[in-house]
């Protein structure tokens, strides 16, 4: 069974209420997810098989979800694995991308990665913790660049993705699903300093 996680892009109470009253809660709703682009990620399984994906690949992974961490595919999508262990940070920026609208099924481009991260991460982007910044679509994805969304991460993070996500990648023109591990330990608010990850010398 999927569980929903609550949306962190929320319309001052006051508001929500008034247009409930007036408009009926579906019309909310939808105006809400229309407005913020809002959409709740969704986990599944339970114990070490907990993943946690985009409302917007549910239906997707409900046919898959027995298996997919074993097979690394969900029928005919390869999936790429974020773990919230290694990289709290990073799946935080993933669940935050999704939950503002950005899908979690991604075409590679490899020949976009350096002008989207030019892009997404410029190098005025701010880093006042001394960490580095990571973009979700990924730089080297059709969907990355303009408009990705962007946040800092402890440098060894970006460093971790960049090896663990190498030997996941399909080749270009391919579709793939991401999907985060181990999502009780997303870091629970933006980089400060601290590398929190619980495992840290495993990338």
């Amino acid at each position: 069974m999927a569980k929903r996680t609550r949306s962190v892009l929320l319309l001052p109470m006051i508001i929500v209420v008034g247009l409930v009253a007036v408009f009926g809660v579906s019309k909310v709703v939808d105006f809400v997810k229309d407005i913020t682009g809002a959409s709740d990620a969704v986990v599944f399984g339970e114990g070490d098989a907990v993943i946690m994906v985009s409302a917007d690949a549910e239906s997707t992974v409900e046919t898959c979800q027995a298996t997919i961490i074993q097979d690394k595919r969900c029928g005919d999508l390869h999936v790429l694995f974020v773990d919230a262990a290694r990289m709290p940070f990073i799946a935080r920026n993933t669940q935050l991308a999704w939950e503002s609208g950005h899908p979690a099924v991604l075409t590679m481009n490899r020949a976009k990665q350096q002008a989207n991260r030019a892009a997404a991460c410029p190098r005025s982007f701010p880093k006042p913790h001394g960490g580095s910044c990571d973009e979700y679509p990924m730089a080297s994805t059709e969907q990355g660049g303009k408009g990705a969304r962007a946040e800092e991460v402890p440098v060894r993070e970006n460093t971790c993705q960049g090896g663990s996500y190498g030997w996941q990648y399909p080749k270009d023109g391919d579709n793939f699903l991401v999907v985060i591990l181990r999502p009780d330990l997303i870091a629970s608010g933006p980089f400060t300093g601290a590398d929190i990850a619980k495992q840290q010398g495993t990338c």
